[in-house]
């Protein structure tokens, strides 16, 4: 079997909930990044592990594959190392809620 052939014979057994279940964090990102709905956003992860570099109208609109994964990328590495996320502030506000006065 050609690398090709190979690639292609594990694509086809690469389904869409599969790639929900192991790339959330990734399909989220790319949902906020290129305004994806999670079906778009999974069937690009699986368009650029198949090196094509264009998918569907949304991602193709955004600049294709390997543009919406890179800006998917380098959004969750700049929420990841911001001072103060998100989950520390939320823990802070309800930890001091109701017991004022």
């Amino acid at each position: 079997m050609t690398t090709k052939g190979a690639r292609s014979a594990f694509l086809r057994s690469y389904h869409i909930p599969s790639i929900l279940l192991h790339y959330p964090r990734l399909v989220r990102s790319m949902r906020r990044v290129a305004i994806l709905d999670e079906l778009a956003a999974a069937t690009c992860i699986r368009d650029l592990k198949a090196r094509r570099r264009w998918s569907s109208d949304a991602v193709d609109r955004y600049g294709g594959t390997r543009k919406v994964a890179t800006e998917a990328w380098k959004y969750r590495r700049a929420i990841s190392v911001l001072p103060g996320s998100v989950g520390e502030m939320d823990c802070g506000m309800f930890a001091t809620e109701g017991r004022e006065g």
